[in-house]
This record gives C-alpha cells, sequence and structure tokens, in this order.
C-alpha cells in the first residue's frame, strides 16, 4: 500500500487521497479547496499524475470540500466508477450544480466590475455543463454492503453520522505475506468527516466494526471540546431573541448542505415550542429547498428524538421559508424591513450570495452576522471573526459595525474527545494512523494525543509529498 496524499493535509479543505493497493489507484474523496481565491483557483486546477486512469473515486460524503473537485478529474478524461451512498449521490448532484453556477456568477461579476481592461477574463473552475458526465458515474452504495473492487481489495461504507448520507469508509486488501505464499488481509480506516454524538436529525456515528492496520483520520477540531448542545441551543436562541428585539437582520453563511437544515430544525423547534414569534427566514441558495427536501425522503437516518418530533410534521418549517434560487429573489431579500434570518453560501464569505448581503448588513451596527462552524484561514470570513475592522466586498471596502457572533459548538464535525471516543476501537499500539483535514497546529496536538494513548506510529502529512507502504 502506497498512499499519495493530495489534499486537506496541513489544512481543513479539499479532502483527496490517493492509494495505490494490490495494482489499483483508488481516489478517497475529490474535494475542493476553500480559500483565497487565487490560492484556491491554483491548488483547485492541480491534479495528481494520471488521475484520468485511476481505477475508482470512492466519496465519502457531498460537502464540496470532498466531492467538488468531481468535474475537474471527470473533464480531464477519468472514466471509471464515483462510489457514493444514495443519500450523497443526491446531495453532490445538487452541491456540485450549485458550485457550477456560483462559479460562473462570480466569475461573470469579476470580469465585469473589478477585472482591469488589459487582464484576461476569469475562467470558472467548471461550468454547469461538466456536471451530468459526472453524475452519470455515480455507483450507489448502501451502508454496510461490502463491494469488491477485484485484485483482492473491497471496501464498505459505514454512517460516520456527518450529514445526510455521510460514510466513513473501511478498505480492505489481501496482501502476500514476505514468508510463505500464504496472504493476510490489511485494512485501512478513512475517517473523512465524522459527526457529533446527540446532535439534532442525523444518527450518531456508527461503532467501527473492527480494528484497522492504517487509519486516515481527520482533526477539524481535534484541539477542541465543543459545548454541550444544550449550550448551543441558548446561544442560538439568544441571537435570534436580539434581532427580534432590534428588529435587526441576522446573516448566517452556511453550508447548504447540513448545517443550514440544523439552522432550521432549531428556528422551528423555538417556534414549536413558543420560545419566539414566527420570524421570517430566508435561505438564499438554489440548492437550499433541494437538500432540505431531500432529508425528508431518508428519515431511516435519522435519531430518535427528530423520527419523535417529526409525528407528520414539517420538519424543517419549509411552509413559513422563503427559497431564493434566482438572483433577482436574492436580491429582494434586500429589500425587507423588520427582523429576519438570511441563510446562504458560502461559510468562507468568499464567494457566493452572502456577499450581496454583507453590502446591506456590514455597517448596520443592530445586524448580527453569525457564524455556525468551522471558518477556513485567510478567508474574509475567518478575518471578520478574528475582528478585521475593514472588508473589502467586490470592489468596496465597508467598515464592520454589524455584530459577529461565533455559535460554538454548532458543528457537523466531533471534537478532539468525541473523535477519540469514535477511534477507540481501533487505537492499538501497531496501528499506524495519518492526520489529516485539520489546521497544522491542529493536526499536531491531535496526532500528540494520539501518541500518548499508546499509538506508536502517528504523523501528519504535508500535502502532496508524503507516501507509504505497510510493513511485510
Amino acid at each position: 500500500m502506497h498512499i499519495q496524499f493530495c489534499g486537506a493535509n496541513r489544512t481543513v479543505t479539499g479532502s483527496c487521497h490517493l492509494l495505490h493497493v494490490n495494482g489499483l489507484r483508488i481516489f478517497l474523496d475529490m474535494g475542493l479547496y476553500q480559500g483565497p481565491r487565487e490560492e484556491a483557483r491554483r491548488i483547485n486546477q492541480y491534479l495528481p499524475d494520471d488521475a484520468r486512469t485511476a481505477d475508482a473515486i470512492i466519496l465519502s460524503h457531498g460537502h464540496l470540500d470532498h466531492c467538488g473537485k468531481l468535474p475537474v478529474v471527470v473533464r480531464e478524461g477519468y472514466k471509471g466508477p464515483i462510489y457514493c451512498t444514495p443519500a450523497t449521490a443526491e446531495v453532490a448532484r445538487i452541491v456540485l450544480e450549485d458550485s457550477a453556477e456560483i462559479q460562473l456568477e462570480d466569475a461573470t461579476y469579476i470580469n465585469r466590475r473589478s477585472r482591469h481592461p488589459d487582464e484576461s477574463p476569469v475562467q470558472p473552475l467548471y461550468r454547469p455543463s461538466d456536471i451530468p458526465q459526472v453524475l452519470k458515474q455515480f455507483n450507489r452504495v448502501e451502508y454496510n454492503r461490502t463491494i469488491d473492487l477485484c485484485k483482492g481489495v473491497r471496501f464498505t461504507f459505514h454512517d460516520a453520522g456527518h450529514i445526510l448520507g455521510s460514510a466513513y469508509i473501511l478498505l480492505q486488501w489481501d496482501e502476500a505475506t514476505s514468508s510463505s505464499n500464504q496472504t493476510t488481509t490489511r485494512s485501512l480506516l478513512f475517517t473523512a468527516d465524522v459527526g457529533r454524538y446527540n446532535s439534532p436529525i442525523l444518527n450518531d456515528p456508527a461503532t467501527i466494526p473492527a480494528p484497522a492496520d492504517l487509519v486516515l483520520t481527520e482533526s477539524t477540531y481535534g484541539d477542541k471540546t465543543h459545548a454541550p448542545m444544550e449550550g448551543v441551543e441558548e446561544q442560538f436562541l439568544n441571537a435570534v431573541k436580539y434581532c427580534i428585539k432590534y428588529r435587526s437582520r441576522m446573516l448566517i453563511p452556511a453550508f447548504a448542505v447540513g448545517r443550514t437544515q440544523t439552522v432550521l430544525w432549531y428556528i422551528q423547534k423555538f417556534i414549536h415550542e413558543n420560545k419566539i414569534p414566527p420570524i421570517p427566514v430566508f435561505v438564499d441558495s438554489p440548492m437550499g429547498v433541494e437538500v432540505t427536501r431531500i432529508h425528508e425522503r431518508y428519515p431511516q437516518y435519522f435519531d430518535k428524538q427528530t423520527n419523535d418530533m417529526i409525528a407528520g410534521k414539517d420538519l424543517f418549517g419549509l411552509a413559513r421559508i422563503t427559497f431564493a434560487t434566482s438572483m433577482e429573489q436574492s436580491k429582494a431579500i434586500n429589500s425587507v424591513t423588520g427582523p429576519c434570518v438570511i441563510i446562504a453560501s458560502s461559510p468562507t464569505c468568499e464567494f457566493g450570495r452572502i456577499l450581496h448581503h454583507l453590502k446591506f448588513s456590514m455597517e448596520r451596527p443592530n445586524d448580527l452576522l453569525v457564524f455556525v462552524g468551522w471558518t477556513p484561514p485567510n478567508t474574509l470570513g475567518r478575518r471578520l471573526q478574528d475582528g478585521q475592522n475593514r472588508a473589502r466586498i467586490f470592489d468596496r471596502w465597508y467598515d464592520v459595525r454589524c455584530q459577529i457572533h461565533t455559535i460554538h459548538g454548532l458543528s457537523a464535525h466531533a471534537d478532539g474527545d468525541e473523535l477519540i471516543r469514535f477511534l477507540t476501537p481501533t487505537l492499538r499500539p501497531q496501528t499506524t494512523i495519518f492526520v489529516v483535514h485539520g489546521e497544522a497546529n491542529v493536526a499536531d496536538a491531535f496526532a500528540q494525543r494520539l501518541s500518548k494513548s499508546g499509538v506508536q506510529h502517528v504523523s501528519v502529512p504535508a500535502m502532496e509529498t508524503v507516501t507509504f507502504q505497510t510493513p511485510q
């Protein structure tokens, strides 16, 4: 087994790892890197050598930083299968279609407003016309069903509890021993993104069925301890009450998959429990309504609390929500007066519909900008969280006068304690662990914690440079 780390190494986004095993070349994820515009463009145009001739892509879930570069590799000539769960196939379709539209919109806007006349026009990374071929290559696989990739290599999806359809991957292969003609079964666990325990809507992460020889583990919050879920509810409720009191706007830059549904779930819960009056809610994302409705088709993935709460009712309050699918509908939101909640992409505040709402709220002292998850460094979102007092949006600078809040704990990622809880079945001295999908200092801290637990071989690989061969 050789592993080439091609993304989400010493950083959080852009998940991509290439396995060389028994003559097969298998990608785990093909994610988009999310960060400053020029850096993201450079990284997202990169593909490992001969990526088009790989034998398979195994997709953990439908978040953009795990599936967003699929159109790039398919356009370059990859014709093999893309394995994913049925729910992930539906979610990824919407995410990719939305990503293509947003990239096209942003390129058009920049070329019209921000590009110097002597510069070449900015081209989108891919276009809506690139998506249908990707969808044709999806192979849908249910949880707990083992798929034989040939040459003694096989894999199984298990519920990761992160977003709808998300999976961690247990890959096994037969390896010849050096001392005899017999073979030994080896295994690799790719955690992808692990969800929180006792979080709203989805089931908890499934227990790892057996120890693995190799582990690629995420570490997004590996050095953190999330606030209890009860604390999350209180923080969010107080923020909504603030907007109602001051008749202001709450802007939530959020993924349309997972995080948006959690926010809607909480607002519906607050209204159902008479903690707040009905308040206008806008989901400004072409995919927001589709992803929310997809959730309603997979109640088997819901936890008991959510299934009990549904009881034939409107889980997310869809009857009250205004979904903006066109640019005209998006612009109309900014003419609404009175308290409201606006959920829009992107969490980084580097691109997407959120920028058009930020222009209106940035200099309004009573408006709230609320972050509900991890924000990549060196992005506008992170700079605003860190207290930057001026911000450039498109081609103009704004004074930051609005309120900036972060709701701690409202995350779809496990924290350090929850990751240890999840990994416990495979934490053995002989296990080799690679820590990925975390900022460098966080990944290093989590690697040290794993070492202290007794695992003898733990490392934090660098992007594009590390390979590994299993010992005989």
